[in-house]
């Protein structure tokens, strides 16, 4: 006969969880008091942080419903952006752009720019980061498993950092290959314009890219039009002036790829916002991506041949400089 094992004192309660510990602590997914962080103690060496719902904390003990509808439903947005020595840059662009993708949603707006960048601030020197890439996400939280919320519920908010790559500087001076993927993005407009959770085909295509040796994959249509990267905007050199897709076409509203545009512009350089077929790609003398983790990319090969003369092209490279030229001015301003 099976012997019934006893539980440990701290889950032992009559009749089950007392009222404050149901109320001072979630619940894992196997029903058992999720882990309440050491208080008064700093986090080990080498922890990684998080801001979960109102609370900085080490990632082990952060803790989500199962029955969150972002993870049933990918019923969620976020956005990305980055630090430069601990300052954050760009926090109210994307705010603005991670707002408008909650409205769409009929989600909660994350709140105003100042409040997140204090709590970038916090996160990135808790964790003992400079140069970050930070999330935020938001979530409806837990409002039933339907399709359609049940009730109205809490959202999730978390905010999370990571160390930039340490290959990042060396691929902004050499140069990055990327391939065309077989397949366009997985949303339409006006889905395609919102940084949703739930994004297979960047998954996707960032896997098949890896395959092939490529550092990103770039979404072509069944029509033959290329539109963008996994995760970043597309920029082609023809002739002087760039040429990058409309927003019509579904694509993301890079931050980074309005400022470019405007720097460019500053710059003296045309910019034609225009459908970019896979000939009119292969026949570019420079290629360059955008993002706020990656800045200004330069793409040196395609499928496996080599953009322009193989390295990074001039009109690449002067935009590179002004970009950098602008986050420093920004940063000094305390913008």
């Amino acid at each position: 006969m099976e012997r019934r094992r006893s539980l440990p004192r701290r889950w032992r309660h009559r009749g089950g969880l007392g009222p404050r510990a149901r109320a001072g602590r979630g619940l894992a997914q196997d029903g058992r008091v999720a882990p309440r962080p050491r208080r008064g103690r700093a986090p080990r060496a080498g922890a990684v942080l998080v801001w979960l719902n109102g609370r900085f904390l080490p990632a082990r003990d952060a803790r989500v419903s199962a029955l969150d509808r972002g993870l049933l439903h990918g019923d969620g947005a976020y956005d990305t952006w980055r630090t430069y020595g601990g300052a954050p840059f760009g926090t109210a662009a994307h705010l603005r752009r991670l707002t408008a993708a909650a409205r769409v949603l009929d989600l909660p707006a994350p709140g105003p720019a100042r409040v997140w960048e204090r709590r970038v601030r916090g996160l990135v020197a808790r964790s003992g980061l400079t140069d970050a890439a930070v999330r935020l996400t938001v979530t409806r939280g837990t409002a039933g498993d339907a399709l359609a919320p049940e009730h109205p519920g809490r959202p999730t908010l978390l905010l999370t950092a990571r160390r930039l790559p340490a290959h990042l500087a060396r691929r902004q001076r050499e140069g990055v290959p990327v391939v065309l993927l077989p397949f366009p993005r997985d949303a339409g407009p006006p889905w395609g314009g919102l940084k949703l959770v739930g994004h297979a085909s960047a998954v996707a295509g960032r896997v098949a890219a890896s395959r092939r040796g490529a550092a990103e994959g770039l979404y072509v249509t069944p029509g033959g039009e290329v539109t963008e990267a996994t995760s970043a905007n597309l920029f082609l050199v023809e002739r002087g002036a760039l040429v990058t897709p409309p927003l019509a076409a579904g694509i993301l509203p890079g931050v980074t790829r309005a400022l470019v545009i405007a720097l460019a512009r500053r710059a003296g350089l045309r910019v034609r916002e225009e459908h970019v077929t896979v000939a009119r790609l292969r026949r570019a003398r420079e290629i360059f991506l955008t993002a706020s983790t990656i800045e200004v990319l330069p793409v040196v090969r395609l499928d496996g041949r080599a953009v322009g003369r193989g390295r990074p092209g001039p009109v690449t490279l002067r935009l590179q400089s002004a970009y950098a030229g602008h986050v420093g001015a920004a940063l000094r301003r305390g913008r």
